[in-house]
């Protein structure tokens, strides 16, 4: 009997699939809206969704999950903003309009599917911001104190059970990190879904404006055209101006002077020091803690939180950055690495892993290997694949090397030669990349990558023999020089299909004056790391050689016999990135060949190496299957 229940367990509970252990419980929510009153006076708005069945409320304690935003709890649709893609169309499909309330349940398929399994669903305007009093909301430790008072305000109330997991996309699954931080009693697990890093605003030493212009017009937008619904009772409203009117007038500029930066300054606004630094906070009751909640991973580990942490390969900058994090972690933990762009999936994993904290479910989510990743190709088919650890031991970086004739070929030459590159300032990747894709459409879009390559220096493979797997950071190697005393270098890795498609895979950018090799305290698990701090600029010096190393974002990619890979250096980004201006007429010279030979360092699975993956067949199917770019199949833009 025992062993027919293991069967069933593994049938409807699996990898990226979930069937509750029961029906549905409610049908349903009831809105409560209140103001809770913090240690130091700020009010933070805070939306209770009850379960309720046939309009009634369910009784009885129940397990609940917290959702802290800066993009409000709750609002209602005036048809005067643009919601951020993917919510716009969970609101399509309820056939919602103007004049009609979202909240959460509305707006996120995962909040709806919880209360209907009988959950609470709370969810709190972060201080500065909804409904919520304060000045500014950018201060994650701050973000993180408030939190926890409200995870104990909710353990002391009568609907509540003394169970509390959290869950949240992108800033919002950065401040559970820091919520955690403060090992709150009733927290057991949080499901940070794309966490924020501060590397979405600068990377490699390029200030990434596309992604920041496109937050700048979401986030202004929310406030000015659908603001936060006031909390309950006759001064609801009142208290939401009062509350507005707290703002700090300047909580934007931030974003002008960083859009507006004249490109000289770029190399030192993008240093990594502010969120490097150590402070000391003991106004929230702790010690010295960086700026950087990555980094504070003592904490999250004394804690004793269960982390589940997701995010996609094409996750903006930060699925690397969510696997070191996840490497750092000795807690319980567990990885999923989706074939996802900023937020487009994993809902089925959260629901499995609440039952299992908040409900003692034993769906067996702990019991599965800790790392959950999607192998894709450029169709949008995945294969699923479980480890016990990432990165993959049996994905050792082999060597290609860039040639003459644009060639990149699996041995160097032994004779040095140098290829020249007239930089092109108005090359782009286009509007809608990994950095800005996510108000205006659910997909990335990619431009004519062969025409792009046309106007950049290239180097491709010859056609594949055998199937191959990338699964890991891609890195490029180069030796080059510059006739300015500035300049950036902008890498991506496509692939070529035989019949004929481009793809682009990932892809990697340095500020030349960023090239300073590091070593990150905390531990990174790519091949290179860049120290990107004030003393550690280096010069550049018209006409002499540098060592210039490029890690591209990770991936998991498979090639088929007959496809080639393809290599695309660029100087500029104009649509995407701010970068040192070169002036009139910059070239680059890449060293090929010989003694300094320039080369990709690819992670490629060896056959003949014992795998440590396992197939996870089914994973992620149907309404769940989702892919990050856009594909002809995909529903036109709305």
């Amino acid at each position: 009997m025992a062993e027919e229940k293991g069967t069933e367990m593994t049938e409807r509970s699996r990898a990226g699939v979930y069937g509750a252990p029961g029906p549905d419980v409610a049908d349903g929510y009831d809105r409560e809206s209140v103001h809770v009153e913090m240690g130091d006076g700020c009010r933070i708005a805070v939306d209770i969704l009850h379960p309720t069945s046939g309009g009634e409320r369910l009784g009885g304690a129940r397990p609940t999950v917290l959702h802290a935003t800066p993009y409000r709890r709750s609002f209602t649709i005036t048809g005067r903003g643009k919601m951020v893609a993917r919510y716009a169309e969970a609101c399509r499909e309820l056939g919602l309009g103007p004049g009609d309330l979202v909240t959460q349940y509305e707006a996120r398929p995962v909040a709806r599917d919880l209360i209907h399994q009988g959950y609470n669903f709370v969810s709190m305007d972060l201080r500065g911001t909804g409904a919520s009093f304060g000045a500014e909301y950018q201060d994650n430790w701050l973000a993180g104190h408030d939190i926890a008072e409200i995870v104990e305000w909710v353990t002391a109330q009568a609907w509540a059970g003394p169970k509390v997991g959290m869950v949240g996309i992108s800033y919002e699954g950065m401040v559970q990190l820091a919520a955690a931080c403060f090992a709150p009693p009733g927290l057991v697990c949080i499901a940070p879904q794309y966490p924020g890093h501060y590397s979405c605003l600068m990377d490699g030493g390029v200030a990434l404006t596309s992604f920041v212009r496109t937050w700048e017009t979401m986030h202004r937008g929310q406030s000015a055209n659908e603001p936060a619904m006031p909390v309950d009772g006759p001064d609801g409203e009142r208290l939401r101006d009062e509350a507005e009117a707290e703002r700090s007038p300047g909580r934007y500029d931030w974003i002008g002077h960083f859009l507006d930066a004249d490109p000289a300054a770029v190399t030192e606004m993008t240093t990594w020091d502010p969120y490097m630094a150590v402070r000391e906070r003991s106004d929230v009751g702790l010690g010295e803690v960086q700026a950087d909640v990555f980094s504070t991973h003592q904490l999250l580990n004394e804690s004793g939180v269960a982390i589940y942490l997701s995010t996609g390969w094409w996750d903006l900058t930060f699925p690397g950055r969510i696997i070191d994090l996840y490497n750092r972690l000795t807690g319980p933990k567990k990885l999923l690495l989706g074939p996802w762009n900023h937020g487009q999936g994993g809902d089925p994993e959260l629901l499995r892993w609440f039952d299992h904290w908040l409900r003692d479910e034993p769906n067996g989510v702990m019991g599965e290997p800790p790392v959950l990743f999607a192998a894709t190709e450029p169709s949008g088919t995945v294969t699923w694949k479980s480890a016990p650890a990432f990165p993959l031991p049996e994905a050792p970086h082999r060597a290609f090397h860039l040639a003459d004739d644009g060639v990149l070929a699996p041995t160097p030459t032994s004779d040095t030669s140098h290829v020249t590159y007239a930089v092109d300032p108005g090359v782009s990747l286009g509007p809608l990349t990994r950095h800005s894709f996510y108000v205006d459409d659910l997909y990335i879009n990619t431009i004519d990558l062969d025409a792009r390559a046309e106007r950049c220096l290239s180097f491709t493979t010859a056609a594949l023999e055998t199937d191959i797997e990338i699964t890991g950071w891609p890195a490029l190697e180069l030796e080059l020089s510059t006739t300015s005393d500035c300049g950036a270098v902008l890498v991506t890795l496509e692939h070529l299909t035989a019949q004929g498609d481009s793809a682009q895979l990932t892809e990697g950018f340095l500020n030349l004056a960023h090239r300073q090799l590091g070593h990150d305290p905390t531990g990174h698990s790519g091949p290179i790391t860049h120290s990107s701090l004030k003393h550690d600029l280096l010069p550049v010096t018209p006409g002499q050689a540098m060592a210039v190393n490029i890690e591209l974002y990770p991936v998991s990619a498979i090639l088929r016999a007959g496809d080639r890979l393809r290599i695309t250096i660029a100087g500029a980004d104009a649509d995407n990135m701010t970068v040192p201006d070169t002036g009139a007429d910059a070239s680059l010279a890449v060293t090929l060949g010989g003694e300094h030979a320039s080369r990709l360092m690819l992670p490629i699975v060896n056959p003949h190496m014992a795998p440590t993956t396992t197939v996870m067949p089914g994973a992620f199917v149907g309404e769940h299957a989702k892919f990050a770019y856009r594909r002809p199949q995909d529903p036109p833009r709305t």
